[in-house]
């Protein structure tokens, strides 16, 4: 995986983000790898340091109907 996978994207609003996130999380199960549980991670090149969570949810019975 290249670093800069993202680069030719631009991320501006939490909805852009969490479309993002989604598609990365969703690619990562349909690879077999098990995303759930805590991240912890430090950005290369920057002072921040993140920790990110994966928690599923159960499925709501109204949800396959949208």
């Amino acid at each position: 995986m290249t670093r800069d996978q993202l680069s030719d994207l631009s991320i501006t609003t939490a909805d852009e983000f969490e479309a993002i996130l989604a598609e990365v999380i969703e690619k990562a199960i349909k690879a077999d790898v098990d995303v759930r549980g805590a991240w912890e991670f430090q950005t290369r090149g920057s002072t921040h340091d993140w920790e990110v969570e994966i928690i599923e949810l159960a499925k709501r019975l109204d949800d396959d109907e949208e």
